[in-house]
């Protein structure tokens, strides 16, 4: 029975391998990053009072960001916009946005959320003044980019996705490894499969949530195919849409991977 499954066992083996290496490599790709883009500097600077109003606001961060609509909002001391809400890079990791003439005095609010180059989003706000710092001044949301309910989801997701990781493949290589004649139990079978279809609706998930969770935080975003379609052409989306398909190739290797053993103890009995 040896000489039977050990040819079967080599390229089982380089499979599992080379999958599971992927899959990881996704994982890790799709993961948020200990640092993300900070603010480093605009003009006018945070807190200073200018006699004159500027034309625009410019902002630098620590690296490149991708800009959506309405990454930049500016609001005047009563909470109106006052920006044209055309934001474009200047140079490097300056990016500006223009102001509409004949702004009045007082306390200015500079909110922004982008995307960083890991593609977590990043948001924040300071304030400047024109003429004399006003009495009041506006409130923003305080909640943090990628927080809320989708935030919470969207991390509860990408847990969900290394849980059924590290089932499916650690049943994998135990069957591999340790247990061989485990393929043709219906229970080790489930397990294996149930990481699968894990992973893969998580991944599915996170791809769907990933607009609204760098963007509006709105769950009626989830769905929003436009949304989808600016995910798709950033990195994390890439990385996501690559772990769907290594997964279709963890399909094709769990049904080989049951298939070799349970067939030569089949023609046994």
């Amino acid at each position: 029975m040896t000489q039977t499954i050990a040819p079967r066992v080599r390229p089982l083996v380089l499979l599992f391998l080379a999958v599971a290496a992927a899959l990881l490599a996704g994982l890790a790709g799709a993961a948020p990053a200990s640092a993300h883009a900070a603010l480093t500097g605009s003009s006018p600077q945070q807190g200073v009072v200018v006699a004159k109003a500027p034309a625009q606001v410019t902002l630098t961060f620590s690296e490149k960001v991708a800009l959506s609509d309405g990454a930049f909002r500016v609001l005047d001391p009563k909470g109106k916009r006052v920006d044209t809400g055309k934001a474009s890079e200047l140079s490097g990791t300056t990016y500006a946005v223009p102001l509409h003439s004949g702004l009045p005095d007082g306390t200015f609010t500079v909110a922004y959320q982008v995307v960083s180059a890991d593609s977590h989003p990043v948001a924040g706000a300071f304030t400047f003044s024109i003429g004399a710092p006003s009495v009041t001044t506006v409130s923003v949301s305080d909640q943090s980019a990628g927080g809320g309910v989708v935030g919470a989801f969207y991390g509860f997701g990408r847990y969900v996705s290394y849980a059924g990781f590290i089932v499916m493949v650690g049943g994998a290589a135990f069957v591999l490894a340790c247990w061989q004649r485990g393929s043709g139990v219906r229970a080790l079978q489930r397990l294996v499969v149930s990481g699968w279809l894990a992973m893969t609706a998580a991944t599915l998930a996170l791809l769907l949530m990933r607009g609204s969770y760098t963007g509006s935080g709105k769950v009626g975003d989830i769905f929003d195919l436009g949304l989808l379609g600016n995910v798709l052409q950033t990195k994390t989306g890439a990385a996501l849409v690559s772990r769907l398909l290594l997964l279709a190739a963890g399909a094709l290797f769990i049904a080989v991977l049951f298939g070799a053993y349970a067939r030569p103890e089949d023609d046994e009995t």
